[in-house]
């Protein structure tokens, strides 16, 4: 199993959309401790890039004092 299907199927403090070529990742909602909870969730997918996917897309918050990731953008390799 890869590192993106262990996430979907077992992580927390995210939402996933996923569809045939990818996926992508956002916070549970816009509360501060949702926005923190998702920032590991956003490192680890950096992070573990080259398992089974690759990172298309990043965006961070731009209403925050904090430059916090809010959604991350998949490929998924085949």
């Amino acid at each position: 199993m890869s590192y993106l299907d262990d996430l979907i199927e077992n992580g927390t403090g995210f939402q996933v959309r996923r569809t045939s070529g990818g996926a992508s990742f956002r916070p549970t909602g816009g509360s501060d401790a949702e926005m923190e909870a998702f920032q590991a969730v956003a490192r680890n997918l950096l992070r573990n890039e080259g398992d089974g996917y690759q990172v298309a897309n990043t965006h961070k918050t731009s209403d925050r004092k904090q430059d916090l990731f809010d959604t991350v953008i998949v490929t998924i390799a085949e």
